[in-house]
């Protein structure tokens, strides 16, 4: 008997050990409380694009299947290849937000995005050759999570005019913004909530547009009812105001002092 996922654990462990020079990866494991089991969903169970019987938290058989693997940065790396052409070498894609910044964001978004768009879940045709099952391995797909996990860019990432950041700070810390993608942008990666930090003002302000339009496919529904209000100022307003907040481990750290 099918059971729905009603809460996941998942944890990133990341270890780096600069005498020995090795890199370890990540294990992430998905917590089965008493009472509640996972058991690998049929293939006629399986939300596509449109299909009202999307859940968000309930894991797709893929994304147990790699939760449970142990990525590894170096394969990672080497793996990544295949991504540069749009996300560039230093995964910082490109600043006008045609392609994300994906350096610094968390194992767990990475995956729960590249396999729901495998899935054919989240509409994203420029991924889907590079996400296919002929493209990456779930083994792959894992690596190269806990690599664009550890990796820093160092060049500009693309912001708004500037004009509206009173009104982007009020929207993201008074609305639900702040609640789930955190004070300094950091996400969540217990919860997959993703790294909002630096991102690119053009692609924030393009994915906002296409939650609205129910045209994202795999949008938390806490999200949908926090922006459904927002205008397109209010949209472009919040984007900026993200795309300016610093590298969120470089906030945290100067927090921690």
């Amino acid at each position: 008997m099918t059971h729905h996922i009603t809460t996941t654990l998942l944890r990133a462990r990341v270890a780096i050990s600069a005498v020995a020079h090795r890199l370890a990866g990540f294990l992430v494991g998905v917590c089965m409380l008493a009472g509640w089991s996972v058991a690998a969903l049929a293939a006629d169970q399986l939300a596509v694009f449109g299909d009202k019987r999307y859940e968000w938290g309930k894991l797709l058989p893929e994304q147990v299947e790699v939760f449970r693997l142990t990525g590894d940065i170096e394969r990672g790396k080497e793996a990544f290849r295949g991504c540069r052409g749009c996300h560039k070498a230093d995964a910082g894609g490109l600043s006008d937000g045609t392609y994300p910044r994906l350096s610094g964001q968390h194992a767990s978004v990475v995956i729960k995005q590249v396999t729901e768009v495998r899935a054919g879940i989240r509409v994203n045709p420029k991924m889907e050759p590079f996400s296919s099952d002929h493209a990456v391995s779930p083994q792959e797909i894992a690596d190269i999570a806990v690599f664009l996990e550890s990796v820093q860019s160092t060049r500009d990432n693309g912001k708004g005019p500037g004009t509206l950041l009173t009104l982007g700070k009020s929207l993201y810390d008074k609305g639900q913004c702040a609640s789930c993608h955190g004070e300094a942008g950091e996400g969540k990666a217990i919860r997959a909530y993703p790294v909002v930090a630096s991102q690119h003002y053009g692609y924030l302000v393009r994915e906002m547009e296409l939650i609205q339009k129910g045209l994202r496919g795999n949008s938390h529904p806490k999200m949908v009812k926090a922006i459904a209000h927002y205008t397109a100022r209010d949209i472009e307003a919040v984007a900026d105001y993200m795309s300016r907040m610093p590298d969120y481990r470089l906030a945290l750290q100067t927090r921690s002092r």
